[in-house]
């Protein structure tokens, strides 16, 4: 998986193989073999990879998320990380925001990132022919991850820091 999210990445920057080798000072045999799943990156590796691409390393981490537990550590992580807010809308919803406007800004998108796909998916869903079905929503899904690596990816989601108690946002601009 994380071979995967490495060759994502480096064709979502432009880069070859070679180029991101030089970049990072790994190996381009070694690059490939991570690409591959031959072999996974030791956690120094890794940073320098993240480096080269101008992310964060923790792009690179997946969550096994599979219980409400796993989900509850996670909203506590953050809630210790940074101003999160709780609101009782209804009996049956509660509102999560932050108090950061970057926070906010990107949960307004992202929300309407998600309207859109929701009624795109509702609409190929309708389509009787089951191939041509299968292909509008692997596109559909295909847009979907692009738009999260994108918001990973930028500035903002790899190196604005939001942390609990800071007055003021501290960006790290990529060159």
């Amino acid at each position: 998986m994380v071979g995967k999210k490495i060759r994502t990445y480096r064709e979502f920057r432009g880069y070859s193989q070679i180029q991101l080798a030089e970049l990072s000072g790994i190996n381009v045999g070694t690059i490939r073999k991570y690409e591959l799943g031959i072999r996974n990156p030791k956690p120094d590796q890794l940073e320098k990879i993240a480096t080269a691409l101008g992310l964060n390393v923790s792009v690179f981490l997946d969550f096994n998320i599979e219980t409400v537990g796993d989900v509850l550590s996670l909203l506590f992580s953050i809630d210790d990380s940074v101003n999160l807010s709780l609101s009782e809308i209804s009996d049956q919803e509660i509102a999560l925001t932050f108090d950061n406007p970057t926070m906010q800004d990107f949960f307004k998108k992202w929300c309407q990132f998600k309207n859109v796909y929701e009624r795109e998916k509702a609409e190929i869903l309708t389509i009787e022919d089951e191939t041509r079905r299968q292909e509008e929503l692997d596109k559909l899904n295909a847009t979907q991850e692009e738009w999260k690596l994108r918001a990973m990816g930028t500035t903002i989601g790899c190196h604005t820091i939001v942390k609990k108690g800071s007055e003021q946002i501290l960006s790290k601009f990529m060159i």
